[in-house]
């Protein structure tokens, strides 16, 4: 072996020498000759590159810096748009409670100003958690916003803002000109450089409109970027002594550059800037054209008293442009330099080619000594880690020896050694993963109520998997709700808040989203980034964060997915990796039986405990049925049947006279008296309309129905059930209201009982008939226009406790208490003949201060 070694080292010097030395010596003829007519050449030809190489640099510069500002712009309109968004959802909500935060009331907060807007400044408020989380994961604002159109009101991220405020109040949100320019335009817009007066350092801000559900302007969402945080990031920039960089806004006007300020400026002054659209050179005018323009490019013209280049790129989210200036030179004078330099060393290189020539004969001669080596060196190397690996080294490997064959051959042991060491740990991985699922899934088995189980889960993940955050979402019919969440301990509000704000407005199974997807597909999902993925929930983005999270099914019995698993590294910002995906995917298809079986045990227990109370209930419902039954009965039998027939028939016998002529005193009690007689006899007829619909015989003769005339008919039969001149009854009906589909007798009916309650518990004040139009979802699930009647009295009102039962039969609220007597069917009754007409009822009072009964009546078409 020896001896073929030394052969093999011997033939290779020899094939070395013989090829290298000749062509060495013709070379370096060659090159001495032709050195001297490459030196003017190279001089010329290395200035010229050097001087476009840092023009196209410069240019480059430009163009990159201002696409580095094109996607943060972007990203941060997307953000206060995010926010905007959120705000007008927020704005369909109930009103919160106020909280302690403090907020601006223009033109300066006192309590009792802040008291007059409470539903404004507690909305504001609500706003105040959202824009401390944008103003924390974005560096470049300085303090984010939400102005309100009513009242001036102004949450601000950072409370300390007011402090600022109150020492130069009085201050109104809506003078200034990032609510103003925002207002105008009716969209996301970046504001002209104006002097902030928090700061007192020139600004803009992006602003964005807030509108309610009917359009109207509720606010003005602001985030504020300090200029001289981008002039900082400008100056970074090295593009040479002399030089610098500018800003220039669609006007013209410069908003960045070095020593900008605005010393001499107040916060409540315009802002005078340099405007080189208004310069004395017609070269700088045409190129500032060009940069109002949205082009990019690099020009060579007379600035500022010396010849300069000035490379400019637009800024498209916000119709701005960058340029920077560097002296012309700058750049031609390091290109003349260098071409000195090129000729100084093509003088030494002259010189000293002579003596390498002779230096390099020598060392050719010990190169190919050393070269004959590196051939038999790298060929006993791969001996010995073919032996180390056989041994159970497998991390042992191989220098790389060049690109020849053996260098080949050992890159393919040294790929072959990795693959080996990668499977080896890749079974011990899974070996591990399976061990953690199988103890995971134990734990999980012992727990039998529902509630525990899907809390556990979350946490589970994080900590058994090293996720940062786990969201665990539920199929529930169409529907895909946050059944739990774990986003680490010290943050248990955030996922609370998190889940609360995802199932106001749950995902839908049919959506466009990416847990729609999941669902749907069967497959796990990798977002890498969430911001500006197409198919992310931006509303459940800005308030979870993140930057990469996966997202997988969860399966149940016969494969159905009966929910999703998300989880992300949201402290460590590290991305999800396919083993990531992969091991969530294992736990989520052990825990999909686990979840379905604990529901069965809990669906079980539930049902039992509610047929319990379903009887129980029936049973109390039956009883009491049973009572008022008889109790009704009694008061019919008494005080109702026996001294009817006589009240009415002598009260009719007194009002012919049959008996003598009567005083107008004496025919005006006669009167009353037959009138309540009558009004007796409407009692028992609504008894028997009562028994008519519980027995399904009520027929209802619908027809069109106009609603004007037929309320000035039982008003008119009401004047005669005032028992004196403190009550009115008023009508305020639209004039272009629509007719009806209905049973006019059974609408007059509706509306005389309604009256007639409303007449009986108002002492004095009013009594007002309105009506409206409204959007109902009918028997169908279709939206079908309706009609709403208003019967609103000023009278004693009723309890919030016993409201929901005065639709039901014989319940009487106010009549013990007020010594009137009834049956206590009126309101049951007009409950059922609403529900016949396929309409709703409703009451909304307050006590002492009157009853607002609502019903609602389709259209007729």
């Amino acid at each position: 072996m020896h001896r073929f070694r030394s052969r093999i080292q011997q033939k290779i010097l020899l094939l070395i020498l013989s090829l290298s030395l000749p062509p060495l010596m013709f070379v370096g003829w060659l090159g001495l000759t032709g050195l001297a007519r490459a030196h003017d050449t190279a001089v010329e030809e290395g200035t010229n590159a050097l001087r476009n190489q840092a023009e196209e640099t410069l240019a480059q510069r430009a163009r990159e810096r201002a696409q580095f500002y094109n996607v943060t712009l972007t990203a941060i309109q997307q953000q206060v748009e995010g926010v905007a968004s959120y705000a007008t959802y927020q704005a369909s909500k109930p009103v919160p409670d106020r909280t302690a935060d403090r907020v601006w009331v223009a033109p300066a907060p006192n309590p009792a100003l802040i008291e007059s807007y409470s539903p404004q400044v507690a909305y504001a408020q609500q706003m105040i958690p959202l824009l401390q989380s944008v103003i924390t994961h974005n560096t470049l604002f300085n303090v984010g916003y939400i102005a309100l159109d009513q009242g001036g009101i102004m949450a601000f991220s950072d409370a300390g803002v007011v402090d600022k405020l109150l020492s130069i109040q009085p201050f109104d949100p809506r003078q200034r000109p990032w609510y103003i320019q925002a207002r105008e335009a009716g969209h996301t817009i970046w504001t002209d450089a104006y002097v902030d007066a928090n700061t007192g350092a020139l600004a803009t801000t992006c602003a964005t409109p807030v509108y309610g559900s009917q359009g109207q302007l509720i606010g003005v969402v602001g985030f504020d970027l300090l200029l001289s945080t981008v002039q900082e990031d400008l100056l970074t920039i090295d593009i040479g002594q002399g030089g610098y960089a500018f800003m220039l806004n669609t006007v013209g006007d410069v908003i960045v550059r070095p020593n900008l300020s605005a010393a001499n400026t107040n916060w409540d002054e315009p802002f005078q800037s340099e405007n080189l659209h208004a310069s004395a050179s017609a070269e700088l005018r045409s190129l500032v054209d060009k940069m109002l323009d949205h082009q990019s490019g690099i020009e060579q013209i007379e600035y500022e008293g010396q010849l300069s280049y000035i490379a400019y790129a637009p800024i498209h989210a916000s119709g701005w442009s960058v340029g920077m200036v560097v002296p012309a030179d700058a750049i031609i004078q390091p290109a003349l330099n260098t071409g000195q330099r090129i000729g100084e060393s093509q003088d030494r290189l002259r010189r000293q080619l002579t003596l390498l020539l002779v230096v390099v004969a020598l060392a050719i001669g010990v190169a190919s000594l050393f070269m004959s080596l590196s051939f038999t060196r790298p060929i006993r190397a791969l001996q010995y880690g073919v032996r180390a690996v056989a041994s159970g080294k497998l991390d042992e490997r191989l220098p790389s020896t060049g690109r020849d064959e053996i260098s080949e051959l050992v890159t393919a042991f040294n790929t072959m050694a990795a693959a080996l060491e990668s499977k080896v740990a890749e079974l011990e991985m899974h070996a591990q993963q399976l061990a953690t699922l199988n103890n995971v899934s134990n734990e999980l088995k012992g727990i039998l109520d529902l509630d525990t189980l899907l809390q556990r889960i979350p946490e589970a993940v994080c900590v058994r998997f090293g996720f940062d955050r786990t969201v665990l979402y539920l199929v529930e019919g169409t529907h895909l709700r946050v059944a739990s969440a774990s986003f680490g301990i010290g943050n248990e509000h955030q996922a609370t808040h998190f889940a609360q704000v995802v199932n106001a407005d749950p995902l839908r199974l049919d959506g466009g989203t990416v847990e729609a997807d999941v669902v749907r597909s069967g497959k796990a999902i990798i977002v890498d980034d969430p911001w500006n993925h197409p198919r992310v929930d931006q509303r459940k983005q800005v308030i979870a964060g993140g930057h990469s999270y996966v997202q997988v099914p969860i399966f149940g019995r016969e494969e159905q997915v009966i929910g999703v698993l998300s989880a992300d590294y949201h402290l460590s910002q590290r991305r999800i990796q396919p083993q990531d995906a992969s091991q969530l995917l294992m736990f989520a298809s052990m825990v999909g039986l686990t979840i379905q079986n604990v529901q069965l045990y809990h669906n079980l227990e539930h049902q039992v405990a509610q047929r319990t109370e379903e009887l129980r209930a029936a049973l109390e419902k039956a009883q009491l049925a049973d009572r008022r039954k008889s109790d009704f009965l009694t008061g019919i039998s008494h005080e109702l049947r026996t001294p009817l027939n006589a009240i009415i028939g002598f009260s009719t016998v007194l009002i012919d006279e049959l008996d003598g002529p009567l005083a107008p005193m004496q025919r005006e009690d006669a009167q009353s008296i037959n009138r309540n007689g009558r009004f007796l006899l409407h009692l028992i007829n609504e008894l028997l309309d009562l028994a008519r619909i519980e027995a399904g015989h009520l027929d209802l003769d619908l027809g069109r129905v106009d609603l004007a005339p037929l309320v000035s008919e039982v008003l008119d039969t009401m004047q005669g059930l005032l028992r004196s001149g403190q009550v009115s009854l008023n009508q305020n009906l639209p004039a272009d209201l629509p007719a009806v589909c209905a049973d006019a007798d059974r609408i007059r009916q509706i509306l005389f009982n309604l009256l007639s309650n409303a007449v009986k518990f108002t002492e004095r004040g009013t009594i007002t008939v309105s009506a409206n139009l409204r959007d109902e979802i009918g028997p169908d699930g279709n939206a079908q226009s309706m009609v709403v009647m208003h019967i609103r009295d000023t009278g004693i009102g009723i309890p919030a406790n016993r409201q929901h039962e005065i639709f039901e039969e014989f319940v009487q609220v106010h009549d013990k208490r007020l010594r009137r007597r009834g049956t206590g069917l009126g309101l049951a009754i007009v409950r059922r003949l609403v529900e016949a007409h396929q309409g709703h009822i409703w009451v909304e009072s307050s006590p002492n201060e009157g009853s607002t009964f609502s019903f609602s009546l389709p259209i007729a078409r």
